[in-house]
């Protein structure tokens, strides 16, 4: 299945730093940099509101085996709640083989 990542500047900040985006390139996950997306956001020299990306996508077996991947790499919990009125800083979903829904997580 597809497992997709979601950033949120929950709180005011992006959760994840440059270095973890880097690393879940290096470890196989297909990250969508703002420099190179059609519609940039309005990034300036690379960045969205300080950021390289916030999106990011893999193919997994299971979510439990992503989540696991994702938290090592990161050094992150997906289950954080972030702030209250931003929302969670960390939003997942993911698709069949056929792109069909298949959760949120």
């Amino acid at each position: 299945m597809l497992v997709e990542y979601s950033s949120n500047n929950s709180g005011g900040f992006w959760w994840l730093k440059d270095e973890d985006w880097y690393a879940l390139e290096k470890a196989g996950w297909q990250v969508e940099w703002f420099k190179d997306s059609e519609n940039n956001w309005g990034a300036k020299d690379g960045r969205f509101l300080g950021s390289l990306a916030c999106y990011a996508k893999k193919e997994f077996p299971t979510i439990a085996m992503a989540k696991a991947e994702w938290e090592y790499i990161t050094s992150q919990n997906a289950e954080d709640k972030g702030c209250s009125c931003c929302g969670q800083p960390h939003y997942f979903s993911a698709t069949d083989e056929n792109g069909n829904w298949v959760a949120d997580f």
